[in-house]
């Protein structure tokens, strides 16, 4: 039994595709849970379709499921991938009048502050032109020129692959007088709104930390979610934004990567949910990441459903054995000799797998049963394992808080723990989500800017300043233990998250 790697639907619902039968599917989600609240049983489901998908949707609160049909029309990315319905979409903001200063939180625009640090970038709006300090709440965007050809004055100072920086307040005027500007910016823009990335101000994230941390103190079973983003700056790429690698792909440019999953180490975000684990502030972690950060962090097994596996983990089908490798545990080859770059025969255990076009098996055999060994890494169209996925939903279940981080939470099925869990929820990514306005209403916190800045002054408000202090004086003395944890030397291999087909 298994479920199925989906894209979120449009829909501000709860969704679950499953592929279980009934008596499996009524014990997903933990029987004691009131029914006033999420429901205690499936019971209906429906399989999930790239070209009509059938979505199951849980309505909040009322403990059903109700079917509804979707006539979303979903285009493919050269990764194989149904692309997120609406990500071009244009949203107008509120206008700002002609002239009118902007202000942002504590007084007026915080670039023109003189005592303010060195500025580091520069405001893309040619109406404007002015620094952009630090300090500042920004907007940072990417677009393709291509055969893009701008005449005239142009609203904006477009660079062809660079990142381009506004200040919050111009980048929302930007969009409001998006009527005004010719075709080919128009386009532009669109393009850029679809990879945009937003950073509160140093004050908006500083008052933002001191909630969550509150949030996090007055909690008793809370739980964190994390993904792609909390592992960019440990060297590894992620999905959306403005160097994501489907933004490249959508802009029709080719966005191979490759990264040593061995020299991989835990970011200071990771560091602040293994402590807060720790602490008993979290009571479980839910990660979306197969890059095996969270449990080299020191998080066992018990604590945290690596949902989405683990490039260091591999199981045994026959007899469920499961193995915590010190390397990279895909077979690196296999992806090779399907596209005809290495020369036959191909190793028997080198199978295509039918939901995902990938190989899974190893090459390596069970020490308890001899059985062939399976890796752990989930592509779209692979099964989730049910031994992974249902800890994660039982523990959402008694939730009564929860922090996510570096997630658009829009990869089903487990991105619904945020939404089934019944206390605030705290979110911190740089781009929109479609959880916001479930972040607003359950009184959570939406912080947008990096993870480790923002864990930062959260373990600070949490800690206080002289217990942080000590604390993050201990994480160098832990990188020895990963040296001894992961070789030196590893493998390398390309985007194991999303295989081609």
């Amino acid at each position: 039994s298994s479920f199925r790697v989906m894209r979120r639907a449009p829909f501000p619902f709860w969704e679950v595709a499953t592929r279980l039968p009934l008596a499996s599917r009524t014990a997903l989600i933990s029987p004691g849970v009131p029914s006033a609240g999420i429901c205690s049983s499936i019971q209906s489901f429906a399989t999930y379709s790239a070209q009509a998908p059938s979505v199951a949707l849980l309505a909040a609160g009322l403990g059903t499921f109700h079917a509804l049909q979707s006539s979303r029309t979903s285009s493919t990315s050269s990764s194989g991938c149904a692309n997120v319905s609406g990500s071009n979409r244009f949203i107008p903001r509120t206008m700002t009048t002609k002239g009118e200063d902007f202000e942002s939180v504590g007084g007026k625009r915080q670039c023109l502050e003189a005592n303010k640090t060195a500025p580091n970038k520069v405001c893309c709006l040619t109406s404007c032109g002015l620094d952009i300090f630090p300090e500042a709440a920004r907007v940072e965007v990417a677009v393709s020129l291509g055969e893009t050809k701008l005449t005239g004055k142009r609203a904006v100072d477009w660079r062809d692959g660079e990142s381009l920086s506004f200040h919050r307040e111009c980048y929302d005027k930007l969009l409001n007088s998006a009527s005004s500007l010719d075709s080919p910016e128009r386009h532009l823009l669109r393009q850029a709104s679809a990879t945009a990335e937003k950073f509160d101000s140093e004050e908006e994230l500083e008052a933002k930390a001191v909630r969550a941390a509150e949030i996090l103190r007055c909690a008793s079973r809370a739980i964190c979610f994390t993904g792609a983003g909390l592992s960019t700056s440990a060297g590894l790429g992620d999905y959306r934004g403005k160097r994501g690698k489907w933004t490249l792909e959508a802009q029709g440019q080719n966005a191979p990567y490759t990264t040593v999953y061995e020299e991989l180490r835990p970011t200071y975000a990771h560091e602040a949910v293994a402590k807060l684990v720790e602490m008993e502030r979290l009571d479980y972690v839910i990660s979306q990441n197969a890059d095996g950060l969270h449990h080299l962090s020191g998080l066992p097994y018990s604590k945290l459903s690596d949902v989405h596996g683990s490039a260091f983990t591999e199981y045994c089908p026959k007899c469920g054995e499961r193995y915590v490798r010190s390397t990279y545990a895909p077979e690196d080859r296999a992806e090779d000799y399907f596209a005809g770059r290495l020369p036959g025969p191909i190793p028997a255990h080198i199978k295509k797998c039918r939901g995902c076009g990938s190989n899974h098996w190893t090459g390596r055999n069970c020490d308890k049963c001899g059985g062939p060994l399976h890796d752990t890494v989930i592509s779209f169209g692979d099964g989730l394992e049910s031994c992974v996925l249902r800890p994660a939903f039982e523990c959402a279940a008694k939730a009564d808080a929860c922090l996510s981080l570096g997630s658009t939470m829009s990869i089903g099925p487990s991105n619904q723990v945020v939404q089934i869990q019944r206390g605030p929820l705290i979110v911190c990514v740089r781009q929109e989500t479609e959880m916001d306005s479930f972040c607003d209403h359950t009184g959570g916190v939406r912080a947008y800017g990096d993870c480790d800045v923002f864990m930062r002054k959260v373990m600070r408000a949490l800690l206080g300043p002289e217990a942080c202090d000590e604390w993050e004086a201990s994480i160098p003395a832990k990188q020895k233990v990963y040296d001894s944890k992961r070789p030196t030397i590893g493998k390398q291999r390309g985007d194991i998250f999303v295989k081609k087909i």
